[in-house]
């Protein structure tokens, strides 16, 4: 454990400029879009913040390949496999700093995403109070909801990328198309036997939860319908759930957990020092 904090606090002073950069970007790009609404066509300002998510998602898939090729290029690496230090220290300090740093960015982002879409409908003072209200609790109870799966994926490519780079220094030939192998087929399979479970799993294995239940559309019914006509979302959304199957679940969990032990295997036995 203390390899790893150790680990852990080099990673994060060694990326602690860029980062505190990328966040105060970030946050100045916020308040630029902010000054947007009313300016721009609607929509625009959040569609912008929208665009930034799936950037910093793309981004983070990209980087979870790369986070140890920069040891490796400089020949930290092989110090370290010199040490008495194991390797899923190594691999899971690079896997915290990784969700630290996207992690941060990507939650950051979505809750400013909600933000901006309540300041958009607000702005043309269109809408009472109490549908403001209840549209506020719809769309942060969203939040929520999506920020497990959200870090839970962000952790998944963060471990499977650790994995790629690992086996492609394993194997010097073909680096480019091992690696990419390597990416893509842990990926495959375990979606792929994943889905085969969740098929035969028992019903008390799957969670299922109204779709308008979750998102409480039914405050935003009662305030709309006091303002007169009758509507009735939940209807318009029957038979649409979220929910997840524990089996399914458990099968990713596992197989991430392998991936990584056999990422951390494979640096301290097979990596040429």
């Amino acid at each position: 454990m203390m390899d790893f904090a150790r680990l852990y606090k080099k990673e994060f002073m060694k990326g602690r400029r860029s980062f505190a950069a990328v966040i105060v970007i970030t946050l100045g790009i916020m308040f630029f879009l902010f000054t947007r609404i009313g300016r721009w066509d609607e929509g625009m300002p959040t569609l912008t913040a929208i665009m930034m998510i799936f950037g910093f998602c793309t981004a983070a898939f990209i980087k979870s390949f790369d986070y140890l090729k920069e040891e490796w290029r400089h020949n930290n690496q092989y110090l370290m496999l010199s040490l008495p230090i194991k390797g899923y220290d190594i691999i899971g300090a690079k896997l915290a700093y990784f969700m630290t740093e996207f992690g941060s960015h990507i939650l950051l982002l979505g809750a400013y995403t909600v933000m901006m879409m309540l300041a958009e409908l607000r702005s043309p003072n269109t809408i009472s109070n109490k549908v403001f209200r209840a549209l506020s609790l719809s769309a942060w109870r969203a939040y929520g909801l999506c920020i497990l799966p959200a870090l839970y994926i962000l952790l998944g490519a963060g471990v499977v990328g650790l994995f790629a780079y690992t086996v492609t220094l394993t194997v010097k030939k073909f680096g480019f198309w091992v690696g990419t192998a390597s990416y893509i087929f842990p990926i495959w399979l375990l979606s792929n036997f994943s889905s085969r479970i969740m098929k035969i799993s028992p019903d008390w294995m799957h969670i299922e939860i109204p779709l308008s239940k979750a998102l409480a559309l039914s405050n935003i019914e009662n305030a709309l319908n006091k303002s007169g006509g009758v509507i009735n979302i939940s209807g318009m959304l029957n038979g649409a759930y979220i929910g997840i199957d524990l089996a399914s679940v458990a099968v990713w969990t596992v197989g991430l957990a392998g991936l990584f032990l056999l990422a951390s295997w494979l640096i301290e036995n097979k990596v040429e020092v």
